[in-house]
């Protein structure tokens, strides 16, 4: 059973094996030890497409119930400990841009590549906001470049 109360990033980070200084550098508009991660309820996941964990939104990050169980458990957390940081990318992007530019951006790549004959999965790893954020989270990653 998912713990209801949300946990900071910080504490994942921490959790993951995860330097939150480091990821500070990284992404310097974000405190992990203010980003909001919280599980997220049955019919907010509805809207997921299949195979997606963790939804960012300019208020906080939301994770499929065991994603968020794992967090809390320093034995499973180093898994998601990457996860963590794209997500925290993600904000570091609205951030940056503010909510209506980026999701113009996001929409706009995604729906020029399936204009393009593209995949749905395709299109969604081609949304150059995602691949900036799998380079950050790549760099937290076991074996990445250091940060």
């Amino acid at each position: 059973m998912s713990r209801q109360a949300p946990i900071t990033a910080e504490q994942a980070l921490l959790a993951a094996g995860i330097d939150p200084a480091e990821v500070r550098r990284a992404l310097p508009s974000i405190d992990p030890s203010e980003a909001r991660i919280s599980p997220a309820p049955a019919w907010y996941r509805r809207t997921w497409s299949k195979g997606i964990v963790a939804v960012t939104m300019p208020w906080g990050i939301s994770v499929a119930p065991d994603v968020h169980d794992a967090l809390h458990d320093p034995n499973r957390a180093g898994r998601y400990g990457p996860l963590v940081v794209h997500e925290l990318a993600h904000l570091d992007q609205y951030r940056r841009l503010g909510a209506t530019r980026h999701l113009t951006r996001y929409l706009g790549d995604y729906l020029t590549g399936r204009w393009h004959g593209r995949s749905h999965w395709d299109a969604y790893r081609d949304v150059a906001l995602e691949v900036e954020a799998r380079r950050v989270a790549a760099r937290f990653a076991a074996g990445g470049d250091p940060p």
